[in-house]
């Protein structure tokens, strides 16, 4: 089993920046981090990785979630309302890794969703909303 430490990951600026999710909490089967830089806890980009046992499969599941905060647009009756969250962007990936598959067969499917994710098509899905055709 790997130690939990800090997970650094870069943005998709055209010039990434890295941003350092600390680790939150760590149970047997659920990990999380959180990038902390905000200091609003509400609004705190987070990662999630679980690792479950079934009977015939290793289930991996990792994902981001980015909350994106309203924007405040001034004071109301001489107060500035609360922080809330307007809307949550989402990012998941999971593998069902059957107990008997071969490290290279998990190394192959690692390899090809990570050449999928950054594939022509999926990046104009993502970034433009734009199926293929």
């Amino acid at each position: 089993m790997a130690a939990i430490a800090n997970l650094v990951l870069n943005d998709g600026q055209a010039t990434p920046v890295p941003k350092t999710y600390i680790p939150m909490d760590c149970t047997s089967a659920l990990a999380t981090w959180t990038d902390r830089s905000s200091g609003i806890a509400l609004g705190m980009p987070s990662v999630t990785l679980a690792v479950s046992n079934g009977s015939e499969n290793v289930n991996v599941s990792a994902k981001v979630s980015l909350p994106i905060m309203e924007v405040i647009s001034g004071a109301d009756g001489g107060y500035t309302p609360s922080p809330k969250v307007a809307y949550t962007v989402v990012g998941k990936v999971q593998f069902a890794l059957p107990a008997r598959s071969t490290l290279q067969n998990r190394k192959d499917i690692q390899a090809f969703v990570k050449n999928l994710l950054s594939n022509a098509n999926i990046t104009k899905a993502v970034e433009e909303f734009e199926r293929p055709y």
